[in-house]
């Protein structure tokens, strides 16, 4: 704390991530002027914003938070803004493990949409009220979310997340295949209703110099989890079975269940050497 009469050392902290992106546009830029017109009326100097981009109010490791709570302990601050609770966290312990490290440095914490100053008992109270509605709020999120790709996942809509060998996403975010790739998926397939060795497989692909996704050389391991891959049939897994997805299939079912069929034992002959 400053010395009565003396001008505090002020800074203001921002965060935004994706899934307030996608709810509230309340962005970075809105959170700094909203800071700095409480500076103004205040007639503080702001010595510094603490930006945070891109990142979760889950996560405990935010490198603008981490540089804020060292400045603090060092002394290089009296006064901390934040625009809103779960700015600082999306969880009550979160908000009062952050609160209580400033507290230990002597900062003061402001919340301005709360209106809350901790500096008191009373803004004390208050603020662990609104952490526990603001990690409501974020468990709210993230169940929309959740909700949401559920039911564009039951739609045999893509959701995010990896996207098979021969495939690539566009630029509308929607998945398209990559003829090159999708022709080799495509002759691995054919292959293995032909009832070819893995090995046999990997090294035809090698001498025909067919591109991986990593490049070097074809796995067997890569080359069966291909095959078993009912994507490249066209379908998409939700909530423990398979429908038919929105993407365009490389194989037809037909080919997939030929190569995916038990395999007939092999007759052993003199001077065999497999295929």
């Amino acid at each position: 704390m400053t010395e009565e009469g003396t001008q505090p050392r002020v800074v203001g902290y921002i965060r935004v991530s994706q899934e307030r992106n996608a709810t509230n546009g309340y962005g970075l830029g809105a959170q700094e002027t909203d800071i700095r017109r409480y500076a103004e009326y205040k007639r503080w100097a702001l010595a510094r914003i603490y930006r945070e981009e891109g990142v979760s109010g889950y996560l405990k490791d935010r490198p603008a938070l981490e540089k804020l709570l060292a400045d603090a302990k060092a002394g290089a601050f009296d006064i901390v803004i934040f625009p809103s609770i779960d700015r600082a966290g999306r969880s009550v312990r979160d908000v009062i493990e952050i609160d209580g490290a400033l507290q230990a440095a002597s900062v003061v914490t402001i919340f301005l949409r709360e209106g809350i100053d901790t500096s008191t008992a009373t803004g004390e109270f208050f603020r662990n009220i609104m952490a526990s509605l603001a990690e409501f709020e974020g468990q709210l999120i993230y169940e929309r979310l959740s909700k949401g790709k559920l039911r564009k996942r039951s739609e045999g809509r893509y959701v995010g997340g990896w996207i098979p060998y021969g495939y690539r996403r566009d630029e509308e975010g929607n998945i398209a295949i990559v003829p090159e790739e999708a022709a080799v998926v495509e002759r691995i397939f054919r292959w293995c209703a032909e009832e070819r060795s893995l090995r046999w497989i990997g090294k035809q692909l090698d001498e025909l110099k067919a591109p991986t996704r990593k490049g070097g050389h074809w796995m067997n391991s890569t080359i069966n989890s291909t095959r078993r891959n009912r994507f490249y049939a066209g379908m998409v897994s939700c909530e423990g079975r398979w429908i038919r997805g929105e993407h365009k299939p490389i194989v037809t079912d037909e080919l997939y269940q030929a190569a995916n069929r038990p395999r007939t034992p092999a007759v052993k002959r003199p001077g065999a050497t497999g295929k």
